[in-house]
């Protein structure tokens, strides 16, 4: 995968910005109870593969529960994969399957960096628009996320590629929150989401001793809150990739 756009800026950064000590990710699987209001949807495992050369895997696996198992209809399967240089996160590819036997649905994403473009691959055909440097796909966007509040930032904004054009995500720092979940009790930065500058309508709690990864998020929808909580969470992937 050629990234050839974005080495130039990478090595024009400065003596004192290298000697810096960068944020890094370390590999993790995290697993989620996912609800809306007293109902439970579903459970949600994110895990973060890594190798040493700095290229990930990042996917996510939603599995619907109880009575949503009957109204879901199927598990739904996100990833994305990169690599990681300097605190850069450098999509290449972006996954999205849901496996409904009523209207499953797949979308696919390819990063070009030498063209600086990104393909859309849908069941309907595929199309490629243009994308600015760090551009992010919807999944890989939350790797961002922790990186620069790693390193410090509070208030970030990242260019997504999602749903067939280039749309502005921001994240906003609120304030220090103390949550407890079923994985524990944490310290938390608390942010907000807003898409295309619009009002806020999520909100993440982010755990600085988990390397920044959301404990919580709520999405404010009309017909109630989702909320996402952290049940578990230990470091190292089930399968490390191999290179």
């Amino acid at each position: 995968m050629l990234i050839f756009p974005f080495l130039g800026l990478l090595l024009t950064a400065s003596l004192s910005a290298a000697e810096r000590q960068e944020p890094r990710l370390d590999p993790f699987t995290a697993k989620y109870e996912l609800s809306r209001g007293s109902l439970k949807l579903g459970k949600v495992e994110i895990i973060l593969e890594l190798d040493k050369r700095g290229d990930y895997r990042y996917s996510a696996r939603t599995t619907p529960v109880g009575l949503a198992a009957i109204l879901l209809n199927g598990e739904v399967k996100e990833s994305s994969s990169g690599t990681i240089i300097r605190a850069a996160v450098i999509p290449y590819s972006y996954h999205y399957i849901h496996r409904s036997s009523d209207n499953p649905r797949s979308v696919e994403l390819r990063f070009d960096w030498q063209s600086m473009r990104v393909t859309n691959s849908l069941k309907a055909g595929s199309w490629s628009m243009k994308i600015e440097q760090g551009t992010q796909d919807k999944f890989s966007q939350q790797l961002s996320l922790m990186l620069a509040f790693a390193a410090g930032s509070r208030e970030v904004s990242f260019a997504v590629a999602d749903g067939g054009r280039t749309k502005d995500y921001s994240y906003q720092f609120q304030g220090e929150d103390q949550v407890e979940v079923a994985a524990g009790r944490f310290q938390t930065l608390k942010v907000a989401r807003s898409k295309n500058k619009r009002s806020p309508n999520t909100s993440l709690w982010l755990a600085p001793r988990l390397n920044h990864l959301p404990v919580i998020v709520e999405k404010q929808e009309k017909d109630g809150p989702f909320r996402m909580e952290l049940s578990s969470f230990s470091w190292g992937a089930p399968a490390q990739l191999k290179k």
